[in-house]
């Protein structure tokens, strides 16, 4: 209880000294603030320290002597605490007090005593002042049957430290089981490995790893950790998951990598993980990875990827894929052996108009097929009608000779398109050949028309 509220029970004398009696135990051993004390000492104050030759009067001297405890008293826990008190004279009480005084284990001391006070409170006007502090232990250390060491006081401070002990155990356990739990529910892969001049070796893992590699943890163990990976890696990736191993060289030091690898079922994973080196000594280096399973954000990515450059329509590329080929070739430089064919159909308009759209539709896909037949992979729907073909790969009689087996086709199938073409084996770019080829195939859409009178539709 806080002195102000010990000193508003003044009229309770009896109950004042014993909260009081109290107060002043916890600020000397729990919170070490000797002023609190001294704060409520009377002028002409007898103390009797509990050890030999411990006694001082006065406020002057008393006080020194507290003053000197400051730091010297380690912080200690109190229980079964009991304070009595009773009036010996008008306005004076004497109060008895017991507890078990312990060390806090955090202060690597072990040691608890039963404690006993005795204290003598007089009231001036409206103060309550201490003028006599006496401590005392229940027994001495040297019991009359013990010879040369305090054995019971030794027993006795042994149980209280296996009692802090086992308390301290039970504490670690239970903050193991849930680092444990945490440990085999996190949702990526956890491994640490130790790395010698002869290789690597695993020292634990985590059940998602077990998971992940479809094995039980014997399996895992049976693996080849040399490495310092396990798994079929996909060749392209083993040079950075290396790189990312060899380049850690000091606690510390930590280095990412995505992968791919295949486990023993022969499914494949996208991997992002992070490696760690964790601690460096005479018997080799500790390295931790953890592996994240990306597979599913990289097949969303590449759905999204491929939503993004695919005609919903007809399947083939769009023309968000055909610009990003033009300013990648700009980038890459000029190329040789370039083909580029634009189609356009005749008449679409007039299909949907007179047939509905779906017709139409119907018409555009068609086209795509008999395109795509030809030069698969390299098929562009720019317009709603307008198709483009970029050809890297074959020389120049072979692509005309593709373009002219795809028109044959379309006629078989009652198919009408302009055609403009563009080759070159000289230094040129996609921009470059669309132009012309676009530019021909305008020529070839309004001959066709005028061969019809002159009536020209999109």
């Amino acid at each position: 209880m806080e002195r102000s509220s010990c000193l508003n029970a003044a009229g309770d004398l009896e109950k004042a000294a014993r909260e009081l009696t109290r107060y002043m135990v916890h600020k000397h051993y729990c919170d070490h603030d000797e002023e609190a004390l001294i704060a409520l000492f009377d002028d002409n104050i007898v103390w009797v320290g509990a050890g030999e030759g411990e006694s001082a009067a006065g406020i002057d001297e008393v006080a020194a002597i507290f003053r000197r405890f400051s730091g010297k008293v380690p912080r200690c826990l109190l229980s079964d605490e009991r304070y009595e008190a009773v009036s010996v004279a008008p306005d004076v009480c004497f109060c008895s007090g017991s507890m078990y005084v312990a060390t806090d284990p955090a202060e690597h001391i072990y040691l608890r005593v039963h404690q006993r006070i005795t204290t003598i409170f007089r009231r001036t006007g409206e103060h309550i002042r201490c003028c006599h502090i006496h401590l005392s232990n229940s027994y001495t250390e040297m019991e009359k049957d013990e010879l040369g060491f305090p054995a019971k006081m030794a027993r006795y401070s042994y149980e209280y430290m296996r009692q802090c002990i086992d308390e301290q155990k039970k504490r670690l356990e239970t903050q193991t089981a849930e680092l444990v739990s945490i440990y085999n529910t996190v949702p990526c892969a956890i491994i640490r490995l130790l790395r010698t001049a002869e290789g690597c070796r695993l020292l634990s893992f985590n059940r998602a790893l077990t998971e992940m590699m479809a094995l039980d943890e014997e399996g895992i163990r049976r693996l080849d950790w040399k490495r310092g990976f396990c798994g079929d890696v996909e060749p392209e990736d083993l040079p950075g998951l290396e790189s990312s191993l060899s380049g850690l060289r000091r606690p510390g030091d930590s280095l990412s990598v995505d992968y791919r690898v295949k486990n023993h079922l022969g499914k494949l994973f996208f991997l992002t993980c992070v490696n760690t080196l964790i601690s460096s000594d005479e018997k080799g280096q500790v390295i931790q990875r953890i592996t994240f399973d990306i597979s599913q954000h990289k097949e969303t990515e590449s759905t999204l990827t491929r939503m993004s450059f695919e005609d919903a329509l007809t399947g083939v590329f769009n023309r968000n894929k055909f610009s990003q080929e033009v300013l990648e070739s700009r980038q890459e430089g000029k190329r040789t052996r370039l083909g580029v064919a634009c189609f356009d159909l005749n008449g679409l308009k007039e299909i949907n108009d007179t047939q509905g759209h779906s017709v139409g539709d119907a018409l555009i896909c068609r086209t795509a097929r008999h395109i795509s037949r030809a030069f698969a992979g390299k098929v562009y729907r720019i317009g709603g009608d307008e198709f483009v073909v970029v050809d890297r790969d074959i020389d120049e009689h072979a692509f005309r000779e593709a373009v002219t087996e795809v028109c044959k086709h379309m006629r078989a199938d009652k198919i009408s398109v302009a055609v403009g073409i563009s080759w070159s084996a000289a230094c040129c770019d996609i921009k470059t050949r669309f132009d012309e080829a676009d530019k021909r195939m305008y020529s070839a859409k309004a001959a066709f028309y005028e061969s019809r009178g002159g009536r020209q539709q999109a």
